[in-house]
């Protein structure tokens, strides 16, 4: 069984994605990740990560987020740390998603993912941080 812990410090900036992505492909193609988890994955992280930049600073200064991905054959845990105002993703309502298109809310469909495609979803702030910890079962067909 083979394991792998990756570290990223990224800047708040979007063109940070291509590093998400790196780590990502990285981890897939030295786990037994499938090209299906690998997507998910990679959607789930733009989403969370975009979010904080978009939305989680009040000031244009240079933040830090912190991210790590740990995988085995077995699970994929994700734990993501940025200093931007504080927001609880597992306490969002989910959006209805059958309902017409043109009754919806603006926005939340990042949150669906997540808690759509991951196993587990965990926040909580810590020392002024936000922590966002997520888990994945990984299996082993596409």
């Amino acid at each position: 069984m083979k394991k792998v812990n990756l570290s990223i410090k990224l800047k708040n900036r979007l063109n940070e994605l291509d590093k998400i992505r790196a780590a990502v492909s990285k981890m897939s193609a030295t786990t037994a990740c499938t090209q299906r988890s690998s997507k998910e994955i990679n959607l789930i992280l733009e989403e969370i990560f975009t979010n904080v930049v978009n939305y989680g600073f009040d000031d244009d200064k240079e933040h830090e987020i912190d991210m790590s991905l740990s995988c085995d054959d077995c699970t994929l845990l994700i734990r993501i740390e940025d200093d931007g105002k504080p927001f609880d993703f597992t306490a969002t309502a989910t959006p209805d998603t059958k309902c017409p298109i043109e009754e919806r809310f603006i926005g939340g469909l990042g949150i669906h993912f997540i808690k759509h495609f991951m196993d587990d979803c965990k926040y909580y702030r810590k020392n002024g941080k936000n922590v966002i910890i997520i888990k994945k079962r990984m299996t082993h067909s596409e």
